[in-house]
């Protein structure tokens, strides 16, 4: 659980918006003065590796408030049950009261089926709640927290940060099947996609790399151009390749 509270200039703040516009679902809408508002943002809940980082923002105040959702939630059973959509409410009730939310608050909440039983509990409580597209301060944060968080999985931050979609399903399989034993619990294994292909079984073969832009998925390290390699191969959406140092497919 991380609760962070700092000041910025408003002229900081990007998008925010004080007032429901006319193509979102308001919901209990009161004939109260809205003073604060609370932007409810999520990211991860589409990355197989990972639980999903949920996230509350107060523009006025600069104040946050994130969680993970363990990645046990999204185990077979579990998933099947959408237990991790619990979680999203359990986390919003810490939330709340970490940040003293009021009901005179607006409640800003990012589209998307993770907030279905969320909005369930605002109502019940009697919160004015709306759904709309979130972007800004709230989405940069949040996606920012669930990169770092997945970098101390152990995903290279370099492949982040220079793999385009790094969060595709397939590139992160590539990185999950380099070192799958140690790996394949921290995935949503819960998921369709994986369940389809669960029993994959990666060939092996040995090369030299012609190329000096390779990493070791295993290790994290540079392979260097020149080197005697472990290649791993398997067909997912598409024929797969994975490099490994000599020794690392061990």
């Amino acid at each position: 659980m991380h609760f962070f509270k700092y000041i910025e200039s408003r002229n900081n703040f990007i998008n925010i918006i004080s007032k429901p516009t006319n193509n979102i679902d308001i919901h209990n809408q009161q004939e109260v003065k809205i003073l604060n508002m609370i932007q409810i943002d999520d990211a991860g809940s589409g990355s197989f590796i990972g639980g999903t980082c949920i996230g509350f923002y107060r523009p006025e105040t600069n104040e946050y408030y994130f969680d993970i959702i363990p990645v046990e939630l999204y185990n077979t059973d579990n998933f099947k049950k959408k237990l991790y959509l619990d979680d999203v409410v359990e986390i919003a009730k810490k939330a709340f009261k970490a940040l003293r939310v009021s009901k005179s608050e607006s409640i800003e909440i990012c589209r998307g089926y993770m907030f279905e039983r969320l909005k369930c509990w605002l109502t019940e409580e009697g919160f004015c709640w709306y759904v709309t597209q979130i972007t800004g301060r709230i989405q940069e944060v949040v996606e920012k927290n669930f990169e770092l968080y997945a970098v101390n999985l152990g995903l290279p931050n370099d492949y982040i940060k220079f793999t385009r979609f790094p969060f595709h399903f397939h590139k992160l399989l590539r990185w999950v099947l380099s070192d799958y034993e140690n790996r394949i619990n921290l995935c949503k294994v819960g998921w369709k996609s994986w369940q389809k292909i669960k029993d994959i079984t990666p060939t092996l073969s040995y090369s030299q790399i012609q190329q000096s832009n390779f990493v070791c998925l295993k290790c994290g390290k540079h392979i260097k151009k020149g080197s005697d390699v472990a290649v791993l191969e398997f067909f997912s959406n598409k024929q797969n390749f994975i490099y490994l140092h000599s020794g690392c497919e061990n």
